[in-house]
Parts: structure tokens; sequence; C-alpha cells
């Protein structure tokens, strides 16, 4: 009795994160998560966007929807390299080579996403600041 209630116990404080994950109200708000295959909403990236003309909207919501793909690819793929990593790394005999490579694709992504990033903000700015 005592194994299938510890079961029972088990099942259910390992399901509670899922379901919050799932279900959660900021999630189904804003369409926006740090999980992978979820979409994401980038209005963030537009503040004070009260101040801007129609025109400069427009505008920006064009190079988003330019750079936006981009960046995420690029995350993905770090986030990819670090789980191979950690994979890796949990091994009883990790292979050394793995991990090296993992760690040469990760900071090759980080600087093109910092590439990427410095140039979208670059050409926002300049939207914004035009007026």
């Amino acid at each position: 009795m005592k194994h299938i209630l510890s079961i029972i116990f088990i099942v259910s404080i390992l399901s509670v994160p899922a379901f919050a994950k799932n279900d959660s109200s900021y999630n189904k708000a804003n369409n926006y998560s740090y999980c992978d295959g979820e979409t994401y909403n980038y209005g963030y990236f537009i503040y004070n966007s009260a101040s801007l003309t129609k025109e400069q909207l427009a505008e920006i919501t064009k190079l988003k929807t330019e750079y936006q793909p981009k960046i995420s690819e690029l995350k993905q793929k770090i986030n990819t390299e670090k789980t191979k990593m950690r994979l890796e790394m949990l091994k009883e005999n990790p292979d050394s080579e793995i991990i090296n490579n993992s760690m040469n694709l990760n900071i090759e992504y980080a600087k093109e996403l910092q590439n990427v990033s410095n140039e979208f903000l670059a050409k926002y700015r300049a939207i914004k600041d035009s007026k």
C-alpha cells in the first residue's frame, strides 16, 4: 500500500510542472514562451510605441519580420548545442571531442547572434530616431 501511495505521490508531483507550463495564463495571454517549438510574440521589442508614427511602426514591424526568424533560429541552435554538451557530460565516459565541437559551435552561434542583434538594433534605432 505504501508503495502504491508513493508512486501516486511521485506521479502527481511530476505532473504539476507540466500542467503549470501548458496552462499558464501568461502563455495564453501573450503567446510568449521560452519552450522550444512554441510561437513567439515579439511585441516587447517596440517600446514607447505611442511616440512612433504609423510609418515608423510599419517599418519596425517589417524589420522584426525580417530579423526575428534569424534570431530565433540562432537561439534554437545555441540551445541544441547546450543540450548536446549536457547530455554528453552526463555520460559515464564523455567524449571530449563532441563537447569541444559543441562549445565551438556555441561560440560561433553566439557571435553570429550578437552581430544579427546589433544589426537589428542599429536599424531599429535609425527608424525610431527618424521623424
